[in-house]
């Protein structure tokens, strides 16, 4: 059996067009007052605002008012009452491919860029499907749509289209059943006959994109979800409040002034990934920052925490200064804004884009933790810090600024030390070598503050000017390197473009080389250095030194005076630095006291912790100072913002190293004088206290969280009165050994402050007879004194003589009748 096919039969039948899913505009309806519960009318603005500014914007302008009902295609008007809201940009607009292949595409998106939020998605069903009506108006192209049915038509087109809808619906409206209709359908037609004229009148081509959107002002359950035109206006005010756009904004007529809010940028967020969650393009893309953790995760830096003057509670995600939504942060002084990472977005937000993925959301709820315990941590800015450990005789290891070698010839020595047997059992080991250090361009800012590599950036500046001064690579250890090539453009792009370029020029494998290089003769020196110092340092454990915050705040105290109090703090750490020590003439003795006495403090209470935390890990520590300038910050005492400086720090530098550093800020805010007075009753039990503080963060290194708590409390309930007397006691101790230091037959006197009038050792010297004070003191050039006590006491006796006897007889008992 044969069949015969008519050919055109068959033609006609491949032409036809095959079914379609029909969704209703119902469904879309429901999708957006499901999706956005919370407020969906905050999300319409949001997502146009998104678009606009992901299409580069300039200029966006906003009319928001009623209007009359238009209908559709062959469609009358589905409303009798609309609020019609016109959004006009100058961004890029889209062609007729985007319309149909993405606009209108679920699914599709052109936004593939990295400075790009998302696609259409979701926002779609915001800006037209689940409105009563919507018109755009790009490029030559006029789009007019109800729900999931739209048209799209060339300007020519477009206007004969729009003139035969008008036509029709006046054919509709001289049928229609009342006068009312008739009036309704005859008013649409004239709307419809407005439209085509303007689109006759107008260019055939315009920039951006014009939406004309139509809402139902009466749909919705409450007052805040009905789009009527006061609650839009209302809404817009609200997100424009939240944003910082670069691009103006229009609003019925009137340019929107853009505040001026000061927002200062405080801190990176990181979230933590499993390694098959980081998507291989972040790998190579600069504006990613991805940093290694010891477990084999990943840290990605997806946005900045900024703090805005203005006080709140408030925290606002942003991406490129457009908000995304806005939540509650409990605790926070101030308005805070996260600014997103654009390149890493659309991976961050949800859907919706008014939440953040689990993730990252985790990120966001410890630091809201952070914020609720400590928020002046949680906001801390990070600035260089210099951390030194100086060895003393029980010193493990050595991490101070001292000058290198940087000759081809180095060669490490090997881990042993000239501070005696005990220091000998716990020397310094060489730093363990790296084979590859990654470094990308958005890096430098880092670079600048804390190095690459384990190698901080002061190593790598002294290195520069070394390698720079030099006639070759091979005057230094670069002229080692396997790639002499590279070794040379290294120098060439050093000396004409500077470090930012020549780092970037150097691969993983070379970055490396270099830094090992340096760690191995950071590690040399600072091993030379700590022999040198051995005499001064051998009667004491380790001293950690930490110094940051080292330079005022020039537009708060300008210029000279911020200068003036820099000067006044590096002679001050100076004085109280180990290394500038003098048992021999008495330099550093209080501060030495002072030390001493932070070490019984912390010993004390160290003991404490781990009596009271008996699953508490042995861990070694060390005891020593910090020193900083007060930074004007949040005070959480008074909710102002005020000089705060720490009294005291925990730190724990390097995760994969168990020791610990307690550290105590010796000097006073007001002009860097000595803190503490070893005699003094208070200032021990202050210092007894800050010990506590510190030694609790043990448990909790991050935060004032519930664990610090209670380790804190447990140690407070064994500060006995007995415990403080024995703490005392040991303090005691201290100092004498310190006075037995600096004991001799000499004593240097010299004022510990510049105020007017004569100190207390001048006042002492008065006393004694001008030709003795002579014959035993030497004055020197800086205004001090250095008294021989010996030759004093020799002198006095010759002067008085021996005790007259008599003073014997009167005591003595009287003799025996």
């Amino acid at each position: 059996m044969s069949f015969e096919i008519d050919q055109i039969a068959l033609a006609a039948m491949e032409d036809d067009d095959a079914d379609k899913l029909q969704v209703p505009k119902e469904f879309h309806v429901g999708e957006r007052d499901r999706a956005y519960n919370n407020d969906w009318i905050t999300a319409f603005w949001r997502e146009y605002f998104q678009n606009s500014t992901d299409a580069g914007a300039k200029t966006i302008s906003i009319t928001i008012g009623s209007g009359v009902p238009k209908g559709f295609h062959n469609n009358d008007p589905s409303a009798k009452e609309i609020t019609r809201v016109i959004f006009e940009d100058d961004g890029t607009g889209m062609s007729m491919d985007v319309v149909h292949n993405v606009y209108f595409s679920a699914g599709a998106s052109t936004k593939r860029g990295q400075d790009v939020v998302g696609g259409f998605g979701r926002a779609r069903i915001l800006q037209a499907f689940s409105q009563v009506r919507y018109s755009i108006r790009t490029q030559d192209l006029l789009v007019e749509g109800d729900g999931s049915y739209y048209k799209a038509y060339p300007v020519e087109e477009a206007t004969r289209r729009l003139a035969l809808w008008a036509r029709n619906q006046r054919i509709r409206a001289a049928d229609a059943p009342t006068a009312e209709e008739k009036t309704f359908l005859e008013a649409a037609a004239d709307a419809r006959s407005a439209d085509a004229a303007a689109l006759a009148a107008g260019p055939r081509y315009v920039k951006g994109c014009r939406f004309e959107v139509d809402l139902d002002p009466l749909h919705g359950d409450r007052a805040s979800r009905r789009p009527t035109i006061s609650m839009l206006e209302e809404k817009l005010e609200e997100y424009l409040a939240e944003c910082d756009l670069r691009c103006r904004v229009v609003v019925n007529g009137v340019e929107r002034v853009r505040p001026a809010r000061k927002r200062e940028a405080r801190r990176d967020i990181l979230a933590t990934l499993e390694p098959g969650e980081i998507p291989d393009a972040w790998k190579d893309n600069p504006r990613i920052r991805l940093l290694d953790r010891p477990d084999g995760r990943k840290d990605v830096a997806f946005g900045k925490i900024l703090v805005s003057e203005e006080k709140g509670d408030d925290l606002v995600v942003r991406v490129g200064g457009t908000s995304m939504f806005k939540r509650k942060i409990y605790g926070s002084p101030k308005n805070l804004v996260i600014e997103l990472e654009p390149a890493i977005s659309r991976e961050v937000l949800t859907s919706n884009r008014d939440g953040l993925k689990e993730a990252y959301q985790r990120a966001v709820d410890h630091f809201q933790k952070m914020m609720s315990t400590d928020a002046r941590a949680a906001l801390e800015k990070k600035e260089e810090k210099q951390f030194t450990v100086l060895s003393g005789g029980r010193g493990r290891r050595v991490a101070r600024r001292a000058e290198m070698d940087f000759s081809g010839s180095f060669q490490v020595s090997a881990s042993t030390s000239a501070l005696g047997a005990e220091a000998e059992a716990s020397a310094p080991k060489a730093p363990a070598k790296r084979d590859w250090v990654s470094y990308q361009r958005w890096q430098f800012d880092e670079f600048l503050k804390d190095g690459i590599g384990g190698v901080p950036r002061a190593d790598f500046a002294a290195f520069f000017d070394a390698l720079k001064a030099s006639a070759s690579v091979e005057a230094t250890f670069l002229g080692r390197w396997r790639d002499g090539t590279q070794a040379s453009n290294f120098l060439t792009t050093l000396q004409r473009n500077g470090e930012g370029a020549a780092l970037e020029i150097a691969d993983g494998a070379m970055l490396a080389f270099l830094c090992n290089e340096l760690r191995d003769r950071r590690f040399q020196a600072d091993l030379d250095e700590s022999r040198r110092h051995a005499d001064k340092l051998s009667d004491l454990h380790d001293v950690p030194i930490l110094k940051e915050h080292l330079r005022p705040d020039a537009e708060r105290l300008g210029v000279e005076k911020a200068k003036e109090r820099r000067t006044k703090l590096l002679s001050a750490i100076g004085r109280a630095d180990p290394r500038n020590w003098d048992p021999a003439s008495g330099k550093g003795m209080k501060p030495r006291k002072i030390l001493a006495m932070w070490q019984v403090a912390v010993d004390a209470c160290v003991e404490l912790l781990m009596e009271t935390q008996p699953r508490q890990k042995p861990f070694p520590y060390a005891a020593g100072f910090c020193f900083s300038h007060a930074s004007w910050q949040y005070q959480p005492h008074t909710g102002e913002d005020g000089w705060v400086n720490a009294l005291a720090k925990y730190m724990q530098p390097d995760s994969a190293d168990e020791t610990r550093y307690f550290l105590l800020n010796p000097l006073k805010d007001e002009d860097f004088s000595l803190a503490f007075n070893p005699s003094q009753p208070n200032d021990r039990a202050e210092m007894i206290s800050l010990a506590m503080h510190e030694v609790a963060h043990v448990v909790a290194p991050d935060s004032h969280n519930e664990r610090f708590a209670g380790a804190l409390t447990f140690m407070l309930g064994k500060m006995t009165p007995a415990w403080m007397r024995q703490v005392n006691r040991s303090m005691d101790a201290a100092v004498s050994a310190v006075d037995v230091v600096f004991a001799g037959a000499r004593t240097r006197i010299q004022p510990l402050d510049d105020e007017p009038g004569p100190r207390p050792g001048d006042v002492l010297m008065t006393c004694l007879p001008r030709d003795i004070e002579a014959a035993a003191t030497l004055r020197g050039p800086d205004g001090t004194s250095e008294l021989d006590c010996g030759r004093l006491d020799m002198l006095e006796s010759a002067v008085v003589g021996p005790e007259p006897q008599i003073h014997e007889a009167a005591y003595a008992p009287s003799p025996a009748p």
